[in-house]
């Protein structure tokens, strides 16, 4: 009887060792919150074992004897738990980032295995990429975070910050595992429809609903259009990622040898799909290239899974992580088309005193639907927004959403609201904004902008100024702006007003009137320089160069007829008083005259085929090109039916683009041609803009003296290259720096008519020498070439310009040193 109950004590036993067991959990970041897809879980001692999925979830049933399960992912700490004794269990991990160091791989014989699959993957490149499509629609969801974290003790100490904390104590204190405070101040959730067609490659995404909510966000509109999918989008099957403006090389580009070293660890299953999963190394530790895990279709030779960072180590500045995880799906034909799509983007602490920066991004798409190319009038704005985008109930989120939004982020959703009506936080969110814009809303109308608060320069003395605009609140079809300023010294007014009225947003389509009194200067003219703000400003400090009263009246039109083609075209009437010893011939009897009046008849188209382009509040904001150039041509007629003193014609051409050069770093060019018809006095012509700042310009030739040249007929190349580490990233001593070497070359052509310089007198009525202008010889170019170091501490650039011709002309500079202090990335 002992040896039964013996016996069935120990079947009993050895069934309860190894009955079954399930247990399932999320695998998440430590420092971000955030899941981390395609970890590998092991239930130690079974041999079970999987991959968690893109939200970072697991499930596992095994039975047999365990007591421990363990996750493990590259570029974390590995991290084992104990397996309790019921039979359902949910155990999460919280996985700590390590320092990722690249190993050294050695291969005794033969070509690294790894070598022939990605040989092969980027043979099959254009079978995959998305951009062979001709047309598809995908509807997506989007979601955008950003914390501020690294919120050290010295940091949390200062009394504004206690201000924020002790109202945030009432309601949460989120902190990660490490238990460092984090302080959201961004959320958004995004619903759009994405169209792409191919021949010619245009794109527009149409934002259906849009909720954001976040510290100094006073207009959803605005905002709503930079949070959708389009902003989001990476494609490793191009050779180049633009990312933060960067170009980081895609580990399946052409060029994967030069770049990337691979390590071929196993075969996987991922879903129905036998897949390689290869390791990725940057062969150089501060090239912009990733480090990771991909995962390759065997079959196929297709991407299924991305996940890669961008090092530490990389030569960028306060990033201190890049992180992409993508899933890839085929479409009906072939091409892949990202699923979901993870992102984050951690900056450092800039010292101790301050605190760093967490951006996440996150994108799913619901739907592809694969249809003929729409019209490119369709894609006549890049970013469309439905007239009720910001009209959705939470019913509406929790039926759309991919995902429910986690207790985390509705404790962030929460925290936002709060922190935006704190008083301490508006008062240092509407002033970092007075500071980037110029200006400060108050209620409909803006003060601003602070430029003109406040000046002083030799024919003013002490300037004061105050000016305002409407703004969104006030009207989306009425924009009033003005300005009056008031010098102590001239003992003059000055004032610019404008009006404008938007006719049709869809098109941008406005009727502008302008008024303005102002001091300018010869080849320094404020309408010239208005995109070059911190220049303008310099200039117009201390000192003017050849000074005048300019009294302006205009009416302006533009419309946008179909993407990126913009029609533009006025009138206006203008008067030149001078305030130096000016005097020119005029044409019919010769006379001396000092004072003139035009009457100009403008038109103007400009064409940038693949620029994005965005409506903020009542004003077009660009973002410039991705791969074409933009191409502007101006014409004027001075009429002298209509009031004018002279009669002319005035034509240009200007031509800019963007290139990508890969390994060699980024290039940028600027072609800019003009031609003047007819006899006019010299402030006409075109004045070539020089620099005597010790401040670099990139509008301007920095070895040119101001007012040195004129010209009537003119063609000039402005050049410059950043090298982006390229050299001195492989000098041992210097990539520790993270030092870049740029390059810059301008030259110019130009030529003045006998006309034109006979229309200058050398003497004035009284017999007084006066000041005229200097001239280019047709056969020989203005060339100046330059080179630098940027990147020294982050912040400073250093230029060196050597003039290379017209060394013989009165107080020529033929070396100069320029300084400008920048944030770059």
């Amino acid at each position: 009887m002992k040896r039964l109950f013996s016996l069935i004590f120990l079947s009993f036993s050895l069934s309860f060792s190894y009955a079954q067991v399930s247990i399932k959990g999320k695998v998440t970041d430590a420092e971000t919150g955030d899941p981390i897809p395609f970890a590998s879980v092991l239930v130690l001692g079974t041999g079970k074992g999987m991959n968690t999925d893109f939200e970072g979830n697991y499930e596992l049933s095994f039975s047999g004897e365990a007591d421990s399960v363990r996750v493990s992912y590259l570029g974390y700490i590995t991290q084992t738990k104990k397996i309790g004794s019921s039979a359902n269990q949910t155990i999460n991990f919280q996985l700590r980032p390590s320092d990722f160091e690249l190993e050294a791989f050695v291969f005794e014989a033969g070509e690294n295995p790894a070598f022939e699959i990605i040989r092969r993957a980027v043979d099959k490149r254009k079978e995959f990429d998305k951009r062979s499509l001709e047309a598809y629609e995908t509807k997506n969801y989007t979601k955008i975070e950003i914390d501020i974290d690294q919120v050290s003790d010295r940091f949390t100490q200062r009394k504004t910050v206690q201000k924020v904390t002790a109202v945030l104590d009432s309601i949460r204190q989120l902190t990660n595992d490490e238990g460092e405070k984090i302080l959201p101040v961004f959320f958004s959730e995004t619903i759009s429809k994405f169209y792409y067609r191919n021949n010619p490659e245009l794109k527009k995404e149409i934002v259906e609903k849009s909720k954001v909510t976040g510290v100094g966000i006073t207009d959803g509109s605005t905002t709503s259009q930079i949070t959708g999918s389009v902003f989001q989008e990476y494609n490793f099957y191009k050779n180049w990622l633009n990312i933060l403006d960067k170009e980081f090389i895609s580990p399946i580009a052409d060029s994967w040898k030069v770049f990337y070293d691979y390590d071929l660890l196993d075969s996987v299953l991922v879903g129905k799909d036998s897949c390689y999963r290869l390791q990725v190394y940057p062969r150089r530790e501060q090239d912009l290239a990733f480090s990771g895990t991909i995962w390759i279709n065997k079959e196929t030779y297709a991407l299924k899974q991305v996940d890669l960072t961008v090092p530490k180590s990389a030569n960028l500045n306060f990033i201190e992580r890049i992180k992409i995880q993508q899933e890839l799906e085929p479409t009906s034909k072939g091409p892949l088309i990202p699923s979901k799509s993870r992102i984050q983007i951690k900056i450092g602490q800039v010292s101790p005193n301050t605190a760093g920066l967490l951006a996440k991004f996150y994108t799913a798409t619901d739907s592809v639907i694969l249809q003929d190319p729409l019209p490119t009038s369709f894609f006549n704005n890049a970013v469309e927004l439905r007239p009720d985008f910001g009209n959705a109930g939470e019913d509406f989120w929790k039926r759309n959403r991919v995902d429910p939004l986690s207790s985390e982020e509705i404790a962030i959703l929460q925290m936002v609201d709060t922190l935006k009506k704190i008083p301490i936080i508006r008062f240092y969110s509407e002033g970092l904004k007075f500071f980037a814009t110029g200006f400060l809303p108050v209620g409909k109308v803006d003060l601003g902008p602070w430029t003109e608060f406040g000046n002083y320069n030799n024919v003013e003395g002490f300037r004061a100024g105050f000016g305002m605009r409407t703004n969104y609140s006030f009207s989306n079809k009425w924009l009033i702006q003005a300005y009056l300023a008031y010098g102590f010294k001239d003992e003059r007014f000055k004032y610019s007003a404008f009006v404008t009225r938007i006719l049709d947003r869809q098109h941008w389509t406005t009727l502008q009137f302008k008024s303005t009194k102002e001091i300018d200067q010869v080849g320094l003219e404020m309408e010239s320089l208005a995109g070059n703000s911190i220049f303008l400003a310099a200039s117009r400090f201390g000192t003017l160069r050849r000074p005048f009263i300019s009294t302006t009246q205009q009416l302006n039109f533009q419309r946008e007829f179909f993407k990126g083609f913009l029609l533009k075209g006025g009138l206006q009437i203008a008067a030149f008083d001078p305030l130096f010893n000016f005097y020119f011939l005029e044409q019919e009897n010769r006379e001396l005259r000092s004072r003139f009046e035009t009457t100009e008849a403008r038109v103007g188209l400009r064409y940038g085929r693949d620029e994005i382009i965005i409506i903020n509040d009542n004003e077009r904001v660009s973002f410039g090109p991705s791969k074409w150039p933009i191409f502007e041509v101006n014409y004027a007629k001075g009429l002298q039916w209509l009031g004018g003193d002279i009669d002319y014609h005035k034509l240009s051409f200007y031509l800019y683009q963007r290139l990508n050069m890969g390994l060699f770093g980024v290039s940028r060019y600027e072609v800019d041609a003009g031609k003047v018809f007819g006899e006019v006095p010299y402030p006409i012509l075109k004045n070539h803009l020089g620099n005597e700042t010790l401040f670099y310009t990139t509008a301007a030739f920095n070895t040119m003296n101001f007012n040195e040249f004129a010209s009537d007929q003119y063609v000039s190349l402005r050049y410059r290259h950043s090298f982006e580490g390229f050299l001195l990233n492989r000098i041992p001593l210097m990539k520790k720096l993270k030092w870049r070497a740029v390059a810059n070359g301008n030259l110019l052509f130009g030529s003045v008519r006998n006309e034109n310089v006979l229309n200058v007198p050398s003497l004035d009525p009284a017999g007084n020498p006066l000041e005229s202008f200097g001239r280019l010889d047709p056969t020989k170019p203005y060339l100046e070439l330059g080179y630098g170091i940027e990147n020294i501490f982050k912040f400073f650039r250093v230029d060196f310009f050597h003039r290379m011709t017209y060394l013989d002309a009165p107080e020529a500079r033929p070396f100069v040193v320029k300084v400008s202090a920048q944030i770059i990335l």
